[in-house]
């Protein structure tokens, strides 16, 4: 998967964009949601999940080329899960075991699993750093964890730039020839990553710190207004997770 994670953010042309910040983020976490609460057992279930994650994913609009490398990503780490299909031994009323019993659990995760992660990157392709901002200020979320998270998004391109370019660097000199000088590479790799990444930090650091960032209120940047189109889209995404708990219900009775 060639996307590059900072990329991703923001690059949405779906009529989501057009929400505040807060709904996007507090609409994406009920329909992800509503996706896990679902069963995965049931015929009205996986219609819920297949459904909710569709609609969502349709109307957000991330480009087609990155939701298709996210499918890949999500194939490859969720179908290993069936291979230990032979091995599972589920306890069923009778000793009756089938090999439906056995798909069970491995169906469920990779269900879930692919819909969980559409459903996030297709609700982080709708928010730019400043609306991730705007959302987790204006959300009840503890305000350490919200700049932390801020912080995490905002350093993230910045590792990913110095690692790739540190990586050029050494494949231009060689090391990307195997044998003992990979070997040497692997452990000198490090002590050249961890300062510079280190500087970086510190120079990130002391900007925030001269442009005022620790003194001021982060509510003071500034935050778009909610409208009555996002009070509908919440109404819709809260009756999808009560569909989901319905469906949930009435698979156990």
């Amino acid at each position: 998967m060639r996307t590059s994670w900072h990329n991703i953010w923001g690059c949405a042309r779906g009529p989501v964009v057009g929400l505040a910040p807060p709904s996007r983020i507090a609409a994406g976490v009920i329909i992800f949601t509503a996706c896990l609460v679902a069963p995965a057992t049931t015929v009205l279930g996986i219609f819920v999940i297949a459904a909710v994650t569709t609609f969502w994913v349709f109307f957000c609009r991330p480009p087609a080329g990155m939701m298709w490398s996210f499918i890949m990503l999500a194939l490859a780490m969720f179908l290993p899960y069936f291979l230990l299909v032979p091995f599972i031994r589920p306890d069923v009323p009778g000793g009756a075991a089938t090999w439906a019993h056995a798909l069970v659990v491995p169906w469920g995760i990779f269900l879930h699993g692919s819909a969980g992660m559409l459903i996030s990157i297709a609700t982080i392709s709708t928010l730019s750093a400043s609306d991730l901002r705007q959302g987790l200020l204006r959300l009840p979320v503890p305000e350490m964890a919200a700049v932390i998270l801020l912080q995490i998004v905002h350093q993230t391109a910045t590792l990913v730039y110095e690692t790739r370019r540190i990586a050029a660097a050494i494949s231009v000199r060689g090391a990307a020839g195997g044998g003992l000088t990979t070997l040497r590479m692997l452990f000198s790799f490090p002590r050249v990553w961890l300062p510079r990444i280190i500087v970086h930090a510190e120079r990130v650091a002391t900007a925030m710190e001269f442009r005022g960032y620790c003194d001021a209120d982060l509510g003071s940047f500034g935050y778009s207004q909610m409208r009555w189109t996002d009070g509908i889209v919440l109404a819709l995404v809260l009756g999808s997770l009560g569909i989901a708990v319905a469906a949930r219900w009435w698979g156990a009775a």
